[in-house]
């Protein structure tokens, strides 16, 4: 065999087995390789689709967004930022004064945690006026912060110069916290609507009558002495001439009227806790 047709067969394998080569190189490796990556290409476009309508959906979550912060800021409640139970503490000390002001006692008992929220368990004790716990009490539950008065225990405290109004209390307070932290950070604002009257449901029905300390005219030593449509002259228990008009006050009560026909001048009177008409009578028939 000559050399020109060896070296032809020799360079006919060597192609036939690039050839073979290249298209085992193609078949196996680039194939799979342009096969992974079309794979790779769709997903990152289901990527891009998905990132698109996240992105067009935008705009609408941004106006939800901030009417929801409007409607947050703006109700009546709101949520502690944390279970930091200092917080609490701080909103309790602030609203703690003027007619509302009693001395407390603050101690943590638990917390509890739900999905989106927790509550802060805590008890409150102390002494303090009835009327004022009332009205610290009634700013606990309607100031912003969502507070909850539950067990609520009230014993009076007998002393005789504070006329039967100091009490001892203790309560259960249970505190709601934000755990999802997704609006703004509330305020704590403090109620400061009007007081209403208060009723001291400790003060007894019939109670010791209060002694004269002031020196106020005792219309039972005083004597009536001359009276006109508006006013009488009587006098009082220490021998002073006194003048006084309707709705002035005296120990015990006030001038609550005069009637010139009968010559007599009618007080009302409370005396412990019984409301009576006491009447003084001119004696002079000149």
């Amino acid at each position: 065999m000559s050399h020109a047709v060896r070296n032809s067969i020799i360079l006919f394998f060597v192609l036939l087995l690039f050839a073979a080569s290249s298209w085992g190189y193609i078949r196996y490796y680039q194939v799979r390789e342009k096969e992974n990556l079309e794979q790779v290409v769709e997903k990152k476009n289901q990527e891009l689709k998905a990132n698109q309508e996240i992105a067009n959906r935008y705009p609408a979550l941004r106006d939800t967004y901030e009417e929801a912060s409007v409607y947050f800021n703006n109700y009546e409640k709101t949520l502690y930022r944390s279970s930091n139970e200092d917080n609490v503490y701080d909103f309790l000390n602030s609203m703690n004064s003027g007619l509302s002001f009693t001395n407390f006692n603050f101690a943590f008992i638990d917390s509890t945690i739900f999905a989106n929220y927790g509550i802060i368990n805590m008890e409150i004790s102390g002494e303090g006026s009835y009327r004022n716990l009332v009205n610290f009490i009634r700013g606990v539950e309607r100031s912003k912060p969502l507070n909850k008065v539950k067990e609520v225990s009230i014993t009076p405290i007998q002393t005789e110069d504070d006329n039967y109004n100091t009490v001892s209390f203790t309560f259960n307070l249970e505190s709601y916290y934000d755990r999802s932290k997704i609006l703004e950070k509330p305020s704590y604002d403090i109620y400061n609507g009007s007081y209403a009257s208060v009723y001291n449901p400790f003060l007894p029905l019939v109670r010791d009558i209060e002694p004269n300390k002031d020196n106020k005219i005792d219309i039972s030593q005083s004597t009536l002495v001359a009276l006109s449509t508006r006013q009488v002259f009587l006098v009082d228990q220490n021998g002073h001439m006194q003048r006084l008009r309707i709705g002035d006050k005296v120990y015990l009560g006030r001038l609550s009227s005069i009637n010139l026909d009968n010559r007599t001048a009618i007080f009302t009177l409370n005396k412990g806790g019984i409301v009576a008409k006491d009447t003084l009578e001119v004696k002079n028939e000149n």
